[in-house]
């Protein structure tokens, strides 16, 4: 049995080295360039599955498709041609990695990433974004191939190929993989007027990520390959601020910095600002967002944290106290209903009626008083200053009149000493807000 199985191994083994002869005639018509010749006999001896026995047989096939495929007489075919080029290039090199004959049939290669190449580019002008980002991965990867083989293209990249790569990869969301591409092309230092965005993309990302090293290792190196580029300018927080109109991931990113840097005072006002903006500030029609407390709690974190840090700033607390009289003004508004519903029923108004509308009128006041400990503060700190701005006395104006409303409104039901306090407040911030008329 050990003979039998020895001998029909070395009668295959034989039978598969007299089968590779075939590839010889299709080798001599390759080199001599007659495709058409090459042709006939291929699709003559592919037929015969052991044309696929060695590594040669798979070289041939890459390098018949590969031509098909940017033949303009077959290009309905072109795409199949293409993939299945690619897919016998592949097996080619599982089958033989040192890929000895590649330099007879180099054509195989270089005239699929032509296929590919060309094909991705017009993807990109139908504006099918995703179908070209898949076609230049595969360019990529045989430009690499061509390069380190020494076959028709330069090195050390091919820097259309990465950089169309990269900017499709952003394109598509694959962020990752930009990175991949992006870096290449700016750790070799590539210049030219469309490859800025490289650098810029990687400066973003990094921002994002809040990898300082790599953030002012790419800015530097945009800023000495781009000095009159203004972008290379910005700060890691200006990115946080600026880098999405998104407002979910400009939190994200502006939270990054507050938690890397607690006492940045910048990152801190950054943040209240944007949180600030959305809560107090929507758009028309823009719903409340489904985390309102939750993004309060942050906001007032980060404003109260940036006036620890830098008390001779008005903007924390001004924000502080606009938020607060914001949410007063909302609930003025049940407390006047509430009243009108007392005032409505008369002599029939319940004592939970009227228990409703004294809740009302007390949430109201307290949303008002954190309202006012901002603007006393502000007021203190505006009018210690030798000259205003006209956007200062606007401001300063309007924080009067919001103080005097809240004394005369508490005033009203004051008794003994309290009431002389508030009357007297609410006169002090009367004459103010009528001097800068």
């Amino acid at each position: 049995m050990m003979k039998k199985t020895t001998l029909f191994a070395s009668v295959l083994l034989l039978g598969s080295a007299a089968y590779a002869q075939k590839y010889d005639p299709i080798k001599g018509v390759l080199l001599a360039n007659n495709l058409a010749e090459a042709h006939k006999l291929y699709d003559k001896e592919s037929s015969n599955e052991k044309f696929f026995s060695k590594p040669e047989g798979y070289i041939i096939k890459s390098y018949i498709l590969a031509f098909d495929a940017l033949d303009s007489a077959k290009a309905g075919d072109a795409e199949k041609n293409r993939e299945a080029a690619l897919a016998a290039f592949n097996k080619y090199k599982e089958m033989d990695p040192s890929m000895k004959d590649l330099d007879t049939y180099k054509n195989a290669p270089y005239q699929l990433y032509a296929s590919y190449f060309n094909s991705g580019v017009a993807d990109i002008n139908a504006k099918n974004y995703e179908a070209a980002y898949a076609k230049f991965k595969n360019v990529v990867d045989l430009s690499d191939l061509l390069i380190a083989k020494k076959i028709n293209l330069p090195g050390p990249i091919d820097t259309n190929a990465v950089y169309y790569a990269g900017v499709l990869a952003e394109t598509n969301k694959q962020i990752e993989d930009a990175v991949k591409y992006n870096t290449r092309l700016a750790d070799l230092k590539i210049t030219g007027h469309n490859f800025e965005q490289v650098y810029q993309s990687l400066v973003r990302y990094y921002a994002g990520k809040n990898d300082d090293a790599n953030f002012e290792k790419y800015r530097k190196l945009g800023k000495e390959l781009y000095p009159q580029s203004e972008f290379f300018n910005y700060s890691k927080l200006e990115f946080a601020i600026g880098g999405s109109s998104n407002f979910d991931e400009k939190v994200a990113a502006l939270e990054k910095i507050v938690t890397a840097t607690p006492d940045d005072y910048k990152a801190n006002l950054a943040l209240g600002e944007a949180i600030f903006e959305r809560l107090n500030r929507a758009k028309d029609g823009e719903e409340k967002p489904a985390n309102a407390v939750e993004l309060e709690t942050k906001m007032l974190g980060a404003l109260k944290k940036a006036e620890s840090l830098n008390a001779a700033e008005l903007q924390p607390v001004l924000l502080l106290g606009d938020h607060f009289m914001a949410k007063a003004s909302i609930k003025e508004e049940e407390m006047r209903n509430a009243e009108k519903e007392v005032d409505a029923k008369g002599t029939k108004a319940t004592a939970a009626d009227k228990q409703k509308s004294a809740d009302a009128k007390k949430a109201y006041i307290a949303e008002y008083a954190l309202a006012v400990e901002n603007f006393e503060k502000a007021a203190d700190a505006l009018g210690k200053l030798p000259q205003l701005d006209n956007v200062q006395k606007r401001q300063y104006r309007v924080i009067a009149g919001n103080l005097a409303q809240y004394y005369f409104f508490i005033g009203q039901d004051a008794t003994g000493a309290n009431k002389t306090k508030y009357n007297g407040l609410e006169k002090k911030y009367d004459t103010l807000y009528k001097s800068m008329k």
